[in-house]
């Protein structure tokens, strides 16, 4: 029997199969993200109840997720120019469930640090990267629309998943709870990489949304393929637009790390400080589709900065008000920049660099990222006991998140390859 006619790559169909790449990234996202980003602190809360560790010692080894995800990125990256993506993912999902189901196993220090460790090599090579990367090489036109809405799932995972992890783990303890979260790791990703999941549009006898007909899939004109990695990485665009993210992301994380505390030191009302979490989470979701609208009027990188400076305009505001009602305003404002400011990241890597080699120089732009990860939670807490308050500390990052609008500007004019080309 002869196989079937291929689709017409020039005349993607109707329901073009991108959009259901599209959905199981933001299904695969949410269970990720509900799973390990947003759910460390339960994490950390349950194995300080245990009385295994003390707080210091259970800080610093839950730190080694940042660092292992930006690290291990790197290597991710390099993977996914050379294998098959599914094949990674399901590695990935493999360890973050491992990790999870592991944790009854946790009676040391550096165990612990093994489990923290684990889990952010996991994420690396399951989340963000690959499912950026899925994205980019499945849309031209409609990337941000797309990209959007598959990065909207890292919100959903913690206001719809986070919440019933920390329920589990308070009926039946985290050791018994640690079976089902590694089972439902594998069960919210394991089959959409294996049976949703294309790696190219190529292999569907399709081409990316909107790529020219013309273009030959093996063809490579970006920057990245014509100069190298390394050119890339050297160019003033690349390095400012690191630096300014850098900040950027300084400013974000140390503020989510100290919000809740924040609140409890202003108004001293737990219930109304974990409000403010859920107005955080709800608002940054409710916020891309305001994203995805205003993509359609201006770049990229206007967005970038518009971001950048809401965001520190937020933060400063939550450093200057007292009282509860305008602290909650200022919190929304700021829970609006979250998720959207991580998703632009890789907006403009695809945009200024290509489609070729998109996942090293994503990796590349992310690992960088982490460096202000690093910083700002642990500048902001420094701030606070040289201070004696949290006033200085959120007006610190604050200005800092300034600092970031400021350094994209002086980039210089963004790259404009062709955009065609394999990863």
């Amino acid at each position: 029997m002869s196989p079937p006619p291929r689709p017409d790559p020039s005349h993607p169909p109707a329901r073009f199969y991108g959009w259901r790449i599209v959905w199981a990234v933001f299904i695969i996202s949410s269970t990720c993200s509900g799973l390990s980003v947003y759910a460390l602190s339960v994490y950390l809360h349950a194995i300080l109840a245990d009385g295994r560790f003390s707080m210091t010692e259970a800080s610093y080894a839950s730190g080694c997720f940042t660092i292992a995800m930006g690290v291990a990125g790197l290597a991710v990256g390099r993977l996914l120019s050379a294998h098959d993506i599914r094949r990674v993912m399901t590695a990935g999902a493999v360890v973050m469930a491992a990790c999870l189901a592991a944790i009854p196993l946790i009676d040391s220090l550096w165990k612990l640090v093994v489990f923290y460790t684990g889990l952010g090599i996991g994420y690396a090579a399951l989340a963000l990267i690959p499912c950026t990367t899925l994205i980019t090489r499945w849309f031209v036109t409609s990337r941000s629309t797309a990209m959007s809405i598959g990065a909207t799932g890292n919100s959903f995972g913690a206001v719809s998943i986070s919440p019933f992890v920390a329920l589990l783990i308070a009926q039946v303890g985290l050791d018994q709870a640690s079976r089902w979260l590694g089972l439902a790791m594998l069960a919210g990703t394991l089959p959409l990489i294996a049976w949703v999941l294309v790696a190219h549009p190529r292999d569907r006898g399709l081409q990316a949304l909107g790529e020219p007909p013309d273009t030959a899939p093996a063809a490579s004109h970006s920057a990245a393929a014509a100069g190298g990695r390394t050119r890339v990485y050297s160019s003033r665009f690349f390095m400012t637009a690191s630096l300014a993210f850098a900040l950027g992301m300084a400013a974000h994380v140390g503020g989510q790390t100290h919000l809740f505390n924040r609140v409890m030191s202003a108004t001293g009302d737990t219930s109304l400080a974990g409000l403010s979490i859920a107005l955080m989470a709800a608002s940054s979701v409710g916020a891309r589709f305001l994203v995805v609208y205003a993509l359609r009027r201006i770049s990229s990188r206007a967005m970038i900065a518009a971001l950048l400076t809401i965001q520190g305009v937020a933060l400063m505001a939550c450093g200057l008000f007292e009282s509860g009602p305008l602290l909650l305003l200022a919190i929304v404002v700021y829970g609006g920049t979250l998720g959207s400011f991580v998703t632009m990241q890789a907006l403009l890597v695809a945009e200024a660099f290509g489609v070729s080699n998109y996942a090293q120089i994503y990796a590349m732009a992310r690992f960088l990222s982490v460096l202000g990860v690093l910083i700002g939670p642990g500048l902001m807490g420094l701030l606070h006991q040289r201070t004696g308050g949290y006033p200085a500390s959120f007006i610190t990052v604050g200005l800092i998140s300034l600092l970031g609008a400021m350094v994209l500007a002086s980039a210089g004019p963004t790259p404009r390859p062709d955009q065609q080309g394999p990863i």
